[in-house]
């Protein structure tokens, strides 16, 4: 069965990626589909993808995020988190606490993630 996830992941900049999963006969028939309405360039770009699949680089999980340790981040409740590594894990520390390095006091950016999320980038 067709599916579509639409998912914003943080990099250098937010963007909205679309993984589409479809079996091999549902990509066949949405090829043929194509095919018949090629005329505008999204739908050749499409095409021309469901034509050569990346089978070197899979589609990244839907809980994989990365986060620039020098940027801050907003909650849903609109509480700032700033970021910090600690042996190699993100870890974060509410702004309003004071920052005291990202030992004391510390979560796991995905703990905030899950108890307050989600986090949005905070853009200047």
């Amino acid at each position: 069965m067709a599916t579509a996830q639409y998912d914003t992941r943080t990099r250098t900049i937010d963007e909205t990626v679309v993984v589409l999963t479809l079996t091999e006969d549902e990509a066949d028939a949405l090829k043929e589909e194509l095919i018949l309405i090629s005329g505008s360039e999204v739908v050749r770009q499409v095409l021309g993808a469901l034509r050569r699949p990346a089978t070197e680089q899979p589609a990244p999980a839907a809980d994989t995020f990365e986060y620039d340790v020098s940027a801050q981040y907003v909650d849903k409740d609109g509480d700032v988190w700033k970021l910090g590594s600690v042996d190699g894990v993100i870890r974060a520390r509410g702004v309003e606490d004071g920052w005291g390095g990202p030992n004391s006091g510390s979560f796991t950016v995905e703990e905030v993630a899950d108890r307050w999320g989600p986090l949005t980038k905070v853009t200047p």
